[in-house]
């Protein structure tokens, strides 16, 4: 298993090109910025963050809860909402995300999620994003908490997205480091402690004086040390540094009775991510929740393709068993002793989307041993207290009026919570509805594009590099493709070269250089399927892609363009090349991808800067 292929792979595809699938330049499903007369709820069922209330009323006024009773005056003006049959949650915390857009926020709000936790993410999209809470101009956006930008070494987990981030050698630079997050206005300290042993291949990791320099300095600004620990060690390292929370369950399958107990003595918390984990393992099956008709009519493409996308594991059957195991018993260990869990998923993990995964977290926790009642407090209340959310988490007089009413009762059917009637934001209506004809809309484009006619693939050979030109059996060639469209100063060129694949006679070589100038970096090839340079071709008569590869090593990429996703990557696959020829497959199932309007597939060198060099034969669709 290689680190380089496993975790936020998705953070990848929004890193190559800016463009999205729907145009969310002004907010287009949240009404106006304040309720124009105030709301009441009446004979709900209220789950306030502790507890269940049976039956009572609800009053909105503006962006805050003005009060709930049985015995209330309801105001002449008041709009009513019969909550008979429903029950009113605080709205969801999800407190494992990394934002990569601003459209992701506003789509967490469609599925109830109205605060989200970021672990790291672009420290400029995060001021932005401040800024506007601050002017109170984010109605239409899930409230957003981060840590930034996170510490880490250098090449360390963190660095692979692109993203040019800051990193530290020795506890010396702590200080520094904090009080830099703290003038970008980071919320908490995201700290990474993690050599790559669970992923067979060894990274540059903090090394345990800098970490406890770290969470030193965050306490000394009154800031949580939130820290990413792969294995149980890990863990258990940080956690006697003085760690106030995990930002997930260890990834190896060690237990340790005395875990539940250390966290509790330390009152230290941690965030489940119980989602990606069991991607990782091998194990997820999402398509229980693409079929849930509560959740599937406001389900994206995107949301889909990435929900089926599958984190590349070969792990054998008993040791998946194992793996769930493990964490099934960590989660019990942790309840026994009253260490606070919160719900998180780790989107844009593979086997992600936002909001929606959030509802298979607790789906996730109450499998693992909690009480449904015990799994919405993981996404509401115990987030609030933990980071300090005074006026989110909980229903209460006075609060904010960030609300989610559902169709039955949560706390006795966790599954409850996607039967989503209505979502506030600070009082303000999510229209869910507009959300939804936009996902219809798109769905019936697609279903269009289906009907573009298959390309003359015969076998699906597209190079063999044994003629004098560089040339492809079907499609609109091969060019070179580097990150100078859009201002970088990568470089790449091809020939053909003697000696191929298996004792052929030629291959075609790429070779160039990774130059640092900005977040998106590559140089390599394209591929054009289609009739022209990004003309949409139907490949769905075949299974995936393949490709013999050799090179010096280093990170390479697959990428592949659709047009139903305007110009972002449909997919996206890391890889490492040897000096050796080696044989590399990519289905189109586990990428999540319906390859029927496939425009564009990239190979070539990816982020790392530096000089490349890569031979490429026998490209065939299988």
């Amino acid at each position: 298993m290689r680190k380089l292929i496993y975790l936020s792979l998705a953070i990848l595809n929004s890193f190559w090109l800016s463009f999205s699938l729907f145009e969310f330049d002004k907010p287009f499903f949240v009404g106006e910025k304040k309720n124009s007369r105030p709301i009441a709820l009446k004979n709900v069922r209220v789950f306030d963050g502790r507890e269940i209330i049976p039956k009572t009323n609800v009053i909105i006024i503006s962006d805050r809860i003005q009060a709930l009773g049985k015995e209330l005056a309801i105001p002449s003006e008041a709009e009513i909402i019969d909550g008979q049959g429903k029950t009113l949650l605080p709205g969801l915390i999800d407190s494992h995300v990394h934002v990569v857009t601003p459209q992701a926020l506003e789509q967490a709000l469609i599925f109830g999620v109205t605060t989200v936790i970021d672990m790291f993410m672009d420290v400029g999209l995060m001021k932005e994003v401040k800024k506007k809470q601050k002017a109170g101009q984010a109605q239409n956006l899930a409230y957003l908490v981060s840590a930034g930008t996170l510490a880490t070494a250098p090449g360390g987990h963190g660095t692979q997205y692109g993203l040019k981030i800051p990193t530290l050698t020795n506890p010396d630079e702590a200080a520094a480091f904090v009080e830099a997050r703290i003038a970008d206005s980071s919320d908490f300290i995201k700290i990474i402690y993690d050599s790559g042993e669970v992923y067979l291949r060894p990274t540059p990791t903090l090394n345990l004086a800098t970490i406890e320099a770290l969470i030193k300095e965050a306490h000394k600004h009154g800031k949580l040390a939130i820290v990413h620990a792969a294995t149980l060690k890990n863990c258990l390292d940080v956690l006697n540094l003085g760690a106030d929370g995990l930002a997930h369950i260890y990834f190896d399958d060690s237990y340790d009775s005395n875990f539940g107990s250390l966290m509790a003595n330390k009152k230290a918390f941690i965030i489940s991510t119980l989602t990606v984990l069991e991607n990782l393992s091998g194990i997820s099956d999402p398509q229980f929740l693409i079929d849930d008709p509560a959740l599937s009519p406001f389900l994206t493409v995107a949301d889909i393709r990435s929900l089926k996308s599958k984190i590349p594991v070969d792990i054998p059957q008993e040791r998946r068993k194992k793996l769930s195991e493990t964490r099934r018993r960590v989660i019990q260990q942790l309840k026994e002793n009253k260490v606070p869990i919160l719900a998180g998923t780790d989107v844009p993990n593979p086997g992600t989307a936002m909001g929606a995964s959030l509802h298979h977290e607790l789906e996730l926790l109450v499998w693992a041993g909690l009480t449904p009642v015990e799994a919405l407090k993981a996404a509401t209340s115990l987030p609030a207290e933990k980071f300090g959310l005074k006026d989110r988490g909980w229903i209460k007089p006075g609060g904010l009026a960030d609300l989610v009413l559902v169709d039955g009762h949560p706390d006795e059917d966790i599954k409850a919570t996607r039967r989503i009637i209505a979502v506030w934001k600070e009082g303000v209506k999510v229209e869910r509805e507009k959300y939804q004809q936009k996902v219809i809309q798109e769905k019936e484009r697609l279903n269009q594009l289906k009907s573009i006619p298959k390309p003359s693939a015969g076998s699906g050979l597209i190079s063999d590099f044994e003629g004098e030109k560089i040339s492809a059996y079907f499609g609109a060639g091969w060019s070179v493709s580097t990150d100078q469209i859009v201002g970088g100063k990568s470089m790449a060129q091809m020939e053909l070269v003697k000696e191929g694949a298996g004792g052929s006679r030629q291959s075609l070589r790429v070779s160039g250089e990774i130059v640092t100038n900005g977040t998106l970096l590559w140089a390599g090839v394209m591929f054009f399927p289609g009739a022209a340079r990004m003309a949409p071709a139907n490949l769905s008569s075949f299974k995936g892609i393949s490709f013999w590869l050799k090179g010096n090593e280093r990170p390479y990429a697959l990428v592949v363009f659709a047009q139903h996703t305007g110009f972002n990557p449909a997919f996206s696959r890391l890889f490492v090349a040897g000096p050796d020829w080696k044989e590399f497959f990519f289905s189109f199932q586990d990428m999540g991808l319906e390859p029927y309007d496939i425009m564009g597939i990239f190979i070539g060198a990816y982020h790392e800067p530096g000089r490349f060099w890569f031979q490429l034969d026998n490209v065939l669709l299988k």
